[in-house]
């Protein structure tokens, strides 16, 4: 969500510089957007958080004709202004085991985001989602949203780009790994939803040595993985990092054999868009949203499935013009992904809103 209001908010004060654009950000967060027309507020509440939902109207002085846009799947109780909110997904509403793993917090959870996701289905003037399998979603849970629906996709900045020399990536790599051993790489936070377990043992099964797995995950590092990995004995091959500098991460992604992305589910699935647009080719679940972004270009496996995705890591490790393959396709794909071009739907869609005063 992160990139997302980051690569959507950095680019509407420049295409409407007439406006007025307020930002809230948290305490110690970069501006979203520069220039004379972008304002930032500092908030204590979270985007998705209880104060969001509850009486987000107290955040901030509102003027009755301001357009609220909340970018991160809920809509908050006692607005009068005409609303916009981004629902990623509704993965909340159909898999909550997948997003919150402790059974005792699920019905919390349950209660929290089924009110306040709903909320963003039911009554906002327009829903903005990221991919057009996460919009069939929408209108499968909420029949009423239908016309009410725009998808703005997620896309990449310039940064993830394919490498002008893959010599020069993978000597970063290496020095970033401390071993020249090839590697699958998986990048993403560490929930029940992504499948990592899936991906680990898959490579357990598939990859001999010298491949390694190297695992980035932005939440949970390791957690409940990390013993898997020793019962498997392949604790020497596989690496699990919480995070990485921006440049080292790239370099990672640009010298991969292949990026893993087994989830059970997506809004949109960043990381293989990222490594498409990386040079990177990509090995994932056969989802809608993932088989959306990926086209022709990547390598699928069956969600869930062991034997299937351990079945595509040999292909790729069998087939090198298959990778190559799937690395000049997958460069041409993200190529249409563009922040410009969901930026510019996402103003349409405000003017719109703005202009026949809400709902159609």
């Amino acid at each position: 969500m992160g990139v997302y209001i980051r690569g959507i908010g950095s680019r509407l004060p420049s295409l409407a510089p007439a406006e007025r654009f307020r930002f809230w950000i948290r305490s110690g967060t970069a501006p979203i957007a520069t220039g004379p027309n972008a304002e930032h507020h500092v908030v204590r509440a979270v985007p998705a958080g209880p104060a969001s939902l509850l009486w987000p109207s107290r955040l901030d002085r509102l003027e009755p004709d301001d357009l609220v846009h909340l970018p991160a799947n809920i809509l908050g109780f006692g607005l009068q202004n005409r609303t916009v909110v981004t629902v990623h997904d509704v993965m909340w509403l159909d898999h909550l085991d997948w997003c919150q793993p402790n059974p005792l917090l699920r019905p919390v959870s349950s209660a929290y985001y089924g009110t306040a996701i709903r909320r963003a289905l039911k009554f906002a003037d327009r829903i903005l989602t990221v991919s057009r399998a996460s919009a069939d979603a929408i209108v499968r849970v909420e029949p009423g949203a239908a016309a009410r629906v725009v998808v703005t996709p997620n896309a990449c900045e310039p940064h993830f780009r394919a490498p002008s020399s893959r010599d020069d990536a993978r000597a970063r790599a290496a020095r970033v790994l401390g071993t020249h051993a090839p590697y699958f790489l998986v990048v993403g936070q560490n929930q029940p939803s992504k499948a990592h377990d899936v991906a680990i043992r898959a490579f357990a099964a598939a990859a001999p040595r010298p491949q390694r797995l190297v695992l980035i995950q932005r939440l949970n590092a390791g957690g409940g993985l990390r013993a898997l990995v020793r019962d498997l004995g392949i604790e020497d091959r596989v690496d699990i990092r919480p995070s990485l500098a921006q440049d080292d991460l790239i370099a990672l992604i640009q010298s991969a054999t292949a990026l893993l992305q087994p989830s059970l589910a997506e809004g949109f699935g960043l990381p293989a868009l990222e490594a498409m647009a990386s040079g990177c080719p990509v090995i994932a679940s056969e989802i809608p949203p993932l088989k959306e972004i990926l086209g022709d270009a990547g390598i699928f496996a069956f969600p869930g499935s062991v034997s299937s995705l351990s079945a595509a890591i040999r292909e790729a490790l069998g087939a090198p013009s298959k990778l190559e393959e799937c690395r000049a396709k997958g460069l041409e794909r993200a190529a249409a992904f563009s922040w410009d071009r969901s930026t510019e739907t996402t103003w349409e869609v405000y003017r719109e809103v703005a202009r026949v005063g809400g709902r159609p």
